[in-house]
């Protein structure tokens, strides 16, 4: 094959590389579509469990700040039955700590 015939030849396959890269690429398109639709549909459904994670320890999180905040009142108050409540708002805090950790 001479050098013109062979030039011509890997010009004609670039050509229909070309081509097939394009259909593929137009086929591609669809699947490209879908993908996108189901990570964008994967991404709200992450962000919908975090959304709910988030109230949960919120609402951990307001427990405990009211318990901490009616144990340090017991403690200020100096009074012997307020003291001794405050082992049981220790222990509901501590239970309520605990269980929000076996939640992950």
């Amino acid at each position: 094959m001479d050098a013109a015939a062979a030039k011509s030849n890997t010009e004609e396959k670039k050509s229909k590389g070309t081509n097939s890269s394009k259909r593929r690429r137009f086929n591609g398109e669809a699947d490209d579509d879908e993908a996108e639709e189901e990570e964008e549909q994967c991404d709200m459904e992450v962000w919908e469990t975090l959304r709910k994670s988030f109230r949960q320890v919120q609402s951990v999180l307001d427990q405990n700040r009211a318990l901490i905040q009616q144990a340090n009142d017991n403690h200020q108050s100096r009074v012997q039955d307020n003291l001794v409540k405050n082992v049981d708002l220790i222990r509901q805090i501590n239970a309520a700590s605990y269980c929000a950790g076996q939640d992950r």
